[in-house]
């Protein structure tokens, strides 16, 4: 069991006040100073304290049953009480709630046998010192709970974003790779000049793919990336990277102004789809990529001449969906005609 420094600073504030003030409180009672007891009350009170992170009910208990004592033998009510709202309040923060409530009722109970006014009066002070303090724990450790959820979202939200990005980027480069070691097996013999393209092709790739992985990697650690920022002027270099890689592809992009965050989010939905048709093309298959304008949305669209098929979507369609959603837009999926992929972005006010 660990004592935190705090519980060690709160104890220490608690006796200081509790042995000091005391004195001063049984003066305008009228009462008798405190014998030997009476201070050991005090400090086993105050005490408590020192568990009230790790062992709540201990701090409790302790506090309690010294209190109880303190007020059965006569002894002014003084600083010794507040040893108590502190107890309350830990035992609301730190346990759950049925049992702070449960602590409270113990709590004002040991009180009534010694209270000398009315049960009004009582019931009086039992709100203000024990309800109170209670009250004020919980909506403390709803507070935290929040900070912490909100907190836990914002990691799971960049661990998803990360791990799309290397989705794209790795997955994207292993396909071309993929593509071009089997034109340069194929033409290794035949056409040594198209082989040595295609491995030219590999290692460029493969160049690109660890880059952006390295700078994935950098965001993770907290450090910046160095990796330039992908802009839709990036389209056409994809495009002439698949057709290397044996997927003809005709771009038209139109000339619009857009956030970095638009930019990336349509380069991104581009080479997912032209990537999924490189993957599960037959020979011959050519793509399209279309981005533009029309009423107020930017249109991304992406086809190509395959066959009609169906399909089961998987995580690169649902990371392009992401994206889409991400931006308030909405993206489609279709292959009655081939594969066709339509993300619609709102323009950026």
């Amino acid at each position: 069991m660990r004592i935190k420094w705090q519980d060690i600073a709160l104890t220490v504030v608690l006796l200081v006040f509790g042995l000091g003030g005391t004195r001063f409180a049984a003066r305008l009672q009228g009462a008798e100073q405190l014998d030997v007891l009476g201070y050991l009350l005090i400090t086993v009170a105050a005490a408590g304290l020192l568990f009230r992170s790790a062992r709540p009910l201990w701090t409790v208990g302790f506090t309690t049953v010294a209190i109880a004592v303190y007020l059965a033998q006569g002894y002014p009510f003084g600083p010794i009480l507040m040893s108590g709202v502190a107890a309350m309040y830990a035992v609301a923060v730190y346990a759950r709630i049925e049992l702070a409530a449960g602590s409270a009722l113990v709590y004002a109970l040991a009180i009534l046998p010694w209270w000398n006014d009315s049960i009004t009066s009582w019931i009086t002070w039992s709100a203000g010192w024990i309800l109170l303090p209670v009250a004020a724990g919980v909506l403390m450790k709803l507070r935290k709970k929040s900070v912490v959820d909100v907190r836990e979202r914002a990691v799971i939200s960049e661990r998803l974003r990360l791990a799309q990005e290397v989705h794209d980027v790795v997955g994207h480069g292993l396909s071309v790779i993929a593509m071009q070691a089997g034109v340069a097996l194929y033409v290794l013999d035949k056409d040594p000049a198209k082989a040595r393209a295609s491995l030219e092709a590999i290692r460029s790739t493969s160049k690109e793919a660890l880059e952006g992985l390295r700078s994935e990697l950098d965001t993770l650690r907290g450090s910046a990336p160095l990796t330039p920022t992908i802009t839709l002027a990036d389209l056409p270099a994809l495009a002439t990277r698949m057709r290397e890689a044996g997927l003809e592809v005709s771009v038209e992009v139109e000339d619009v102004d857009l956030p970095e965050t638009y930019q990336l989010a349509v380069y991104r939905i581009v080479q997912e789809s032209l990537t999924n048709v490189l993957r599960h093309s037959s020979p011959g298959v050519t793509a399209a990529v279309k981005v533009y304008t029309v009423r107020g949305d930017l249109v991304v669209h992406v086809t190509d001449t395959g066959t009609p098929t169906a399909f089961v979507e998987g995580h690169g369609i649902t990371g392009m969906r992401s994206r889409a959603e991400a931006l308030q837009g909405t993206l489609e999926v279709t292959g009655s005609h081939g594969f066709a992929v339509i993300a619609r972005i709102p323009l950026p006010s």
